[in-house]
C-alpha cells in the first residue's frame, strides 16, 4: 500500500495547492469585482460553515453505510471540480453574482462534510497495520508543505492571470486527486449491515456522540478539544485587528505571521511520527500536547514593542500552538481509531467535526464580543488565559484517567482489515481518502479569507478543527 500512499499524498497535496488559489481568488472577486458589503461576506462565510453543522451527524449515518468509501471521495471530488469550474466561467464570463459565491460555498460546505468523516474509513484501509500514525504525519506535513507553496503562489498567479485562472487551477486540483485515487490498487468493499427506519436513523446519528462521552478519558478529550478550537476561533475573530491596528503590522508583512505558523505546524508533522513512536501512548501525547499549545498561545497577546519583537512574538504566539497541535492531531488518530469500531468511526468524526464546528462559531462569536466590550488586546488575553487555566486543571484529570484505565478494546471479534483475497473492482469503484480533506481546508479557508477585515480567518492551515 506505499504506492497507494504515495498517489494519495501527491493527490491531496496538488488539491491543498489549488484550494489555497481560491482562498485567495475568491475575496477578490467578492471585494475587488463585485463590490461586497461586509453583510453579503459574512453570508457567504456562513454558507460556508452552515452544512457541517446542519448535516454532519447525517453524514456520519451516511458514512458508515458506505461499502465503498473511494468511490464516494471519487465522486465529491469531481462534484467540488464541477462547481469551482462553473464559478470559474462565470468569472471569466463577468456574469458571476454574490448568489453564485453563497451556492459555491454550500456546495464546497457541504461536500466536506462527506468528504471528513468517510477520509477515516478510507485511510483504516489503506495504511498497513501499525502505520496509520505515520501515514497521517505524513499526510498532514504535505498539507501543511503545499499550503505554504500556494500562500506564495497564489498572489502572484492571480495578479498575472486573473482570478478565473486562479478557480480553474483550483478544479484542476480536484480532477488531479480524483485521478490518483483512481489509479490506486483495487480493495475490497467494507462489510456493511443494512439498517434502515427511521429509529434507527436516529439512534445511529447519536451513536457518535454516546462513544466520545462513553468513559472519563474520552469526556477529559472532549473538553481538552473543546479549548484550543474556542480559543483559536475567539482570537481569529480579532487577529487582522489585533495585527493591523494594535501592533501596527504593516500590510506588506502581515502574511509573515501567518508563515511562521505554517512552518511550525510542518515541523509538528515532520516529528509526530518520531514523538509517537513505541512505546509511546498517543493518548498521554495528545494530552500533553494540547496542554503545551495552549501555554504557547499566551504568546500572541504579549506581542509588542519594536516591530521586529512584535512580529516575532505574534508569530510564536501562533506558531508554537501550530507545532503542539500539529502532534496532537497526529495523535489523535490512533487514539480514536484504536478505540472505535470500524462501524461507528464514521458517525464518531462527523460528531467531532459538528462539535468543533459549534465551538468555533461560538468561540468567533464571543471574541468578537469580547472585543467590543474590553478591546482587543484584552479579549485576546482573556481567551488565552482562560484557556491555559481550563487546560491545566483538565490535563491531569484525564492524564489520571489514562493511568487508571487501559485502552478501550475493540467490542467483539474485528473483522480482518483486508479480507483476503482482495476483490477487483471496476476502475471507478477505487476508494479515495482525505486526511484534512481539501475540501474542509477549501470551506474553512474559504470562510476566514471572506471575512471582512474586522473579523478575519479563524483558523490557519494548521490549526483546523481537530481532525484527527
Amino acid at each position: 500500500m506505499a504506492r497507494d500512499l504515495t498517489l494519495y499524498w501527491w493527490g491531496q497535496t496538488a488539491s491543498t495547492v489549488g484550494s489555497l488559489f481560491t482562498a485567495v481568488a475568491l475575496p477578490v472577486v467578492a471585494v475587488v469585482h463585485l463590490d461586497a458589503t461586509p453583510g453579503q461576506i459574512s453570508l457567504i462565510g456562513a454558507a460556508a460553515t452552515l452544512p457541517a453543522l446542519l448535516f454532519g451527524l447525517p453524514a456520519g449515518v451516511l458514512a458508515d453505510r458506505i461499502s465503498r468509501p473511494r468511490r464516494t471521495l471519487v465522486l465529491l471530488d469531481t462534484v467540488s471540480a464541477l462547481a469551482i469550474a462553473a464559478v470559474a466561467a462565470a468569472v471569466a464570463g463577468d456574469v458571476v453574482s454574490i448568489p453564485w459565491l453563497i451556492a459555491l460555498a454550500l456546495v464546497t460546505g457541504s461536500v466536506s462534510v462527506v468528504t471528513e468523516v468517510v477520509y477515516f474509513l478510507h485511510l483504516n484501509q489503506l495504511a498497513e497495520a501499525g502505520e496509520l500514525t505515520r501515514a497521517r504525519a505524513r499526510l498532514q506535513a504535505g498539507q501543511f508543505g503545499a499550503g505554504l507553496v500556494g500562500r506564495l503562489a497564489a498572489g502572484p498567479a492571480i495578479v498575472a492571470f486573473g482570478t478565473a485562472t486562479a478557480l480553474a487551477v483550483d478544479a484542476a486540483s480536484y480532477l488531479l486527486s480524483a485521478t490518483a485515487l483512481l489509479v490506486m490498487t483495487p480493495v475490497a468493499p467494507l462489510d456493511r449491515t443494512p439498517r434502515t427506519g427511521p429509529s434507527a436513523f436516529v439512534r445511529d446519528a447519536l451513536a457518535g456522540a454516546r462513544i466520545l462521552f462513553d468513559t472519563p478519558f474520552y469526556r477529559a478529550l472532549m473538553l481538552l478539544l473543546a479549548v484550543p478550537v474556542f480559543t483559536s476561533a475567539g482570537t481569529g475573530a480579532l487577529g487582522g485587528i489585533y495585527l493591523l491596528h494594535t501592533l501596527r503590522v504593516p500590510t506588506g508583512v502581515f502574511g509573515l505571521v501567518g508563515m511562521v505558523a505554517g512552518l511550525l505546524g510542518l515541523l509538528g508533522s515532520t516529528l509526530a511520527g518520531r514523538v509517537l513512536a513505541p512505546p509511546r501512548d498517543a493518548r498521554r501525547v495528545v494530552v500533553l500536547c494540547y496542554a503545551a499549545s495552549s501555554l504557547g498561545a499566551l504568546l500572541y497577546p504579549a506581542a509588542g514593542g519594536p516591530l521586529p519583537l512584535a512580529l516575532v512574538l505574534a508569530g510564536l504566539g501562533l506558531g508554537v500552538p501550530a507545532l503542539f497541535g500539529a502532534v496532537a492531531n497526529v495523535a489523535l488518530s490512533p487514539v480514536l481509531v484504536d478505540g472505535t469500531s470500524e462501524e461507528a468511526l464514521g458517525r464518531v468524526m462527523a460528531t467531532l467535526h459538528v462539535y468543533a464546528g459549534a465551538l468555533g462559531l461560538v468561540g468567533a462569536l464571543t471574541g468578537g464580543l469580547l472585543g467590543d466590550r474590553f478591546g482587543i488586546r484584552p479579549a485576546i488575553w482573556m481567551l488565552a488565559g482562560v484557556s491555559a487555566a481550563v487546560m491545566l486543571l483538565t490535563a491531569p484529570l484525564a492524564l489520571r484517567t489514562i493511568r487508571h484505565a487501559p485502552p478501550r478494546p475493540e467490542p467483539g471479534p474485528a473483522p480482518p482489515r483486508r479480507p483476503p483475497p482482495p476483490r477487483r473492482e471496476h476502475p471507478g469503484t477505487h476508494r479515495r481518502h482525505n486526511p484534512n480533506t481539501s475540501a474542509s481546508v477549501r470551506a474553512w479557508d474559504y470562510a476566514e479569507r471572506t471575512a471582512p477585515p474586522h473579523a478575519p480567518r479563524s483558523k490557519d492551515c494548521g490549526n483546523s478543527p481537530p481532525s484527527a
